[in-house]
């Protein structure tokens, strides 16, 4: 006799066999309990999750001619309804795909509308469940409508979908909505565990693990997943070796060895052991999830949410919270496009790992980042070292000196607003001038004067501004917001500006003996 596949064979045949959806199942269970059902439900949520088998097993329960005395459990129930929707022969439950039989409204007017309001046998529900609803088409939808705007009452609809956006609000607003969640990790290997030993196999639970933290949240997948396993293994014995080379899974310490490689800048050993983990069967979305775990871990150690001392925690300990992000950018934005070019898709995101390593996390770098940026806005170019630095220094003529001196406190004051998400307005600040008590910053837009003024009146903005003048120029000032082209002096420390960065430019390319101003003639 052919044998069922695992996910098949082990599906829930009672509501209090649904794994990882407790709050559902209690749901679903008082609406039974005190007679207040639904007429149509939607059922949505991640793949694998449940969804037509808890469909099934409510569809059981409305009907179960013995569900008084049992209760909630009826996986053994042998009345008629629950034996013939066992066997899949039931003619009050009735599976439909929208994804391929009823698309059209004349599909769904033969299979369903038609025969809605017969009620068979003694049953007291019709249950009809609707899977992938979501591809219907807009007509079908329509034809659908009036149905659940009128439903008989021996009708029960219920919805099934990955994508509830794609169901319009029309009958979404007559459902009952249900969303599914994906199923706990430690779930997932008690099941794999409790089918192991039920089919006469050695799993213990650290290998189910393995499983389980490759199935996305999916218990259908990782069924199958260990079924794989089951036809691979010759002595009723699934260990960890058998798992990794089946599945094409890499150990999680590998992705922590790649960056130590990468952190000490030894590129070629980092690609290297990528290349052999792909070599031995790895593939591509078994690498990526532990890469990601990986950052996951690592966000868990530097904020002390695991202390577990390991190689992944001393590798947290020397990165800095913005490389730990950078990271994970670099890793979430590797989706596999040809499965024939994944290892180049790899090599290349280890080589953006590579390149992130290079660029210097400590206090020194912040500060010549802030120097690069100032020097972006100036066009302005500032040495990257420090012997280039301090060769530059000597070079500066006084009005360059002064110059960047203003721009300086002008950069520390603007950067005092960078954890705010208006930052950005503050940014086209392009000058300013203190006299007394008073901060002028000039703006070329008044339109900038106005989105800068809705958000600096705010009083902790206001105290956020006193202490950074105070910071800077050593006093409380008043902030007072003026367009450039309304002040003379602003115009004319332009035009030095100017000055200064011609003459700088301008010593490029020889020896400057004197500077004449051209009259416009015009």
């Amino acid at each position: 006799m052919q044998k069922e596949v695992l996910y098949r064979k082990w599906r829930p045949k009672s509501l209090t066999e649904i794994l990882g959806q407790e709050e559902i199942v209690k749901l679903l269970t008082n609406s039974i309990t005190h007679k207040r059902l639904s007429q149509s439900y939607v059922f949505s949520g991640p793949s694998g999750t449940g969804k037509t088998s808890t469909a099934r097993a409510f569809a059981k329960s409305v009907n179960c001619e013995n569900y008084d005395t049992l209760k909630l459990d009826i996986s053994n129930c042998t009345c008629t309804s629950c034996s013939s929707i066992n066997d899949y022969s039931s003619n009050t439950l009735i599976e439909l795909d929208a994804a391929s039989s009823i698309r059209q409204v004349e599909d769904l007017t033969e299979v369903m509308l038609q025969k809605i309001n017969f009620l068979s046998g003694l049953n007291k529900f019709k249950v009809y469940i609707l899977d992938e609803v979501h591809m219907l088409s807009r007509h079908s939808f329509n034809a659908l409508l009036k149905t659940l705007e009128e439903p008989p009452n021996h009708l029960i609809i219920i919805l099934v979908t990955t994508d509830p956006q794609k169901i319009p609000q029309t009958i979404l607003s007559r459902c009952q909505i249900v969303e599914f969640k994906s199923i706990d990790e430690s779930n997932i290997s008690a099941k794999l565990v409790k089918i192991a030993q039920n089919e006469k196999l050695i799993l213990t639970t650290k290998d189910a693990h393995i499983i389980a933290s490759h199935a996305n949240g999916s218990l259908r997948n990782a069924e199958n997943l260990l079924e794989k396993c089951i036809l691979k293994q010759t002595n009723n014995e699934i260990d960890e070796n058998l798992i990794r080379y089946t599945l094409g899974i890499i150990a999680d310490d590998i992705p922590v060895e790649i960056l130590n490689y990468l952190h000490s800048k030894d590129l070629n050993s980092a690609l290297r052991l990528l290349n052999e983990e792909i070599n031995k069967g790895s593939n591509f979305n078994s690498i990526m999830n532990v890469f990601r775990k990986t950052c996951v871990k690592l966000i868990h150690y530097k904020y002390g949410l695991e202390t577990k001392k390991s190689e992944i925690n001393k590798m947290a300990s020397v990165l800095d919270i913005n490389t730990i992000k950078k990271i994970s950018k670099i890793i979430n934005g590797k989706d596999i496009i040809n499965i024939e070019n994944f290892r180049l898709n790899l090599e290349i995101m280890i080589i953006e790992l590579f390149e992130l390593f290079q660029i210097p996390s400590n206090k020194n770098s912040i500060s010549q980042k802030k120097n690069i940026d100032q020097s972006e806005n100036n066009n302005i170019k500032i040495p990257v070292n420090q012997n280039e630095s301090t060769q530059s220094k000597n070079k500066l003529t006084p009005s360059e000196s002064i110059s960047q001196h203003l721009e300086s406190d002008l950069m520390r004051f603007i950067q005092a607003f960078e954890n705010k998400k208006w930052y950005w307005k503050m940014k086209a600040i392009k000058s300013y001038k203190v006299n007394e008590n008073v901060l002028t910053l000039y703006f070329e837009h008044k339109s900038q004067i106005d989105m800068v003024k809705v958000e600096i009146n705010n009083p902790e903005n206001i105290k956020l501004a006193k202490s950074a003048t105070k910071s800077i120029w050593g006093k409380d000032l008043l902030l007072n917001l003026k367009l450039t082209n309304n002040n003379e002096e602003t115009n004319d420390k332009s035009n030095k500006n100017d000055e200064a960065l011609f003459l700088s430019e301008a010593s490029k390319y020889g020896k400057l003996i004197s500077l004449k101003e051209i009259e416009n003639e015009s």
